[in-house]
């Protein structure tokens, strides 16, 4: 149990100066905040724990005890009684973090031990850098979530696509940018960046972007895979190639496999059939029924009219077994050679930046920010 520690320079009211003003200034019911914990709230939080508090988040609970932002959206845990969720309840499972926040979207958030801000998306088994560090995190999030809502606390319905599902790819953009603005160096929100880049059609942006984000998380696979997949799209394969094995050396099991078929794929691009046999031979090596799994991929999406999918399906289907992209039913879309021509994809590939689910009290149902990943989820 350690005992209690000052804020630091300039205090909590300064170092949270940006939050508490937004707080303020945010249509009532936005952001909800709870009193100060107590020395004591903290002290018997670290005790159950059996670990301190780090600085930055017990800092925000000596000013906060807790907050909920935005409906739900994420949900930042506390040390007292007041606290809109007890941080003692949240399943702690990553060593050497803190997890100190939930969203409605499924994913948890901790703090590493440089200071920084993981998100995990448990369904997915997935990890990625959020914040450089806790209040820059904060800040982000704030500034990219206040983006969604008009001055009456409601969505405004001018950024979503027709179907209301999906935040229009402009919108998309101006979060990532805002969030950049708070915190210059999130892989996250440069990942997102680029996923918006490619939804405008400005695929050598969206490489920048990519770039930028594997640089700046490279343990992540998915900024690798959107690289290669934007950089395939452009008949960029050589540039795509990379991306795609790093992805797949960062991504176990069938997931990898999976990207293991789009390295096949640019390697075929490449006129490189060495690199591909041996791609698709490590491929079906981690997960022998690839094929099986790409070919009722393109069958369910030929059926469901999702030619663009059922296009893509084949796609990998030829670079892990081209006797199966040719097989009865799947004629009905243009059979993908060996070596495709590539071409820019029109939607992202995976979702950075979760998304809320529908929140309380009767609100309209809060569009998706992004599409799904590869491997075992497509």
């Amino acid at each position: 149990m350690s005992k209690p520690r000052p804020a630091g320079p300039g205090g909590p009211e300064r170092f949270f100066e940006k939050f508490r003003a937004a707080a303020a200034r945010l249509p009532a019911g936005l952001i909800r905040v709870m009193p100060p914990a107590t020395a004591e709230d903290l002290a018997r939080v670290e005790a159950a724990l059996g670990r301190p508090i780090p600085e930055a988040y017990a800092s925000f609970l000596r000013s906060f005890d807790g907050a909920d932002l935005f409906h739900e959206s994420v949900v930042l845990a506390g040390a007292g009684p007041q606290a809109a969720r007890p941080l003692t309840e949240l399943v702690q499972d990553h060593p050497g973090e803190l997890v100190f926040a939930e969203s409605q979207a499924g994913d948890r958030y901790g703090l590493d031990e440089r200071g920084r801000v993981v998100r995990h998306d448990e369904g997915a088994e997935e990890r990625a850098i959020a914040g450089t560090t806790f209040a820059r995190w904060l800040d982000a999030t704030v500034a990219r979530e206040q983006l969604l809502y008009g001055p009456d606390g409601e969505y405004a319905p001018d950024l979503f696509d027709p179907s209301g599902e999906e935040l229009l790819p402009r919108v998309a953009l101006r979060q990532a940018e805002r969030a950049l603005r708070a915190d210059p160096d999130a892989p996250d929100a440069e990942h997102a960046r680029g996923l918006a880049l490619v939804r405008l059609g400005d695929g050598a942006g969206a490489i920048g972007a990519f770039r930028r984000a594997t640089a700046l998380d490279p343990d992540n696979p998915w900024p690798w895979f959107d690289l290669g997949r934007t950089a395939l799209g452009l008949g960029r394969a050589a540039d795509a190639l990379p991306g795609f094995q790093r992805a797949a050396a960062l991504e176990p099991g069938a997931s990898g496999a999976r990207l293991l078929a789009w390295a096949a794929r640019a390697a075929a691009a490449l006129g490189d059939d060495p690199a591909a046999a041996a791609l698709r031979a490590e491929a079906l090596a981690r997960d022998a029924g690839l094929p099986q799994v790409l070919e009722r991929s393109a069958r369910e999406a030929i059926d469901a009219g999702d030619v663009a999918g059922g296009r893509e399906a084949l796609a990998l289907l030829a670079a892990i077994d081209p006797d199966a992209a040719r097989a009865p039913g799947l004629a009905r879309l243009p059979v993908v050679e060996a070596r495709p021509a590539p071409r820019l994809v029109s939607a992202p590939a995976s979702r950075p930046l979760p998304p809320a689910r529908p929140p309380r009290r009767g609100r309209g149902a809060r569009p998706r920010s992004g599409a799904s990943r590869p491997g075992s989820r497509r």
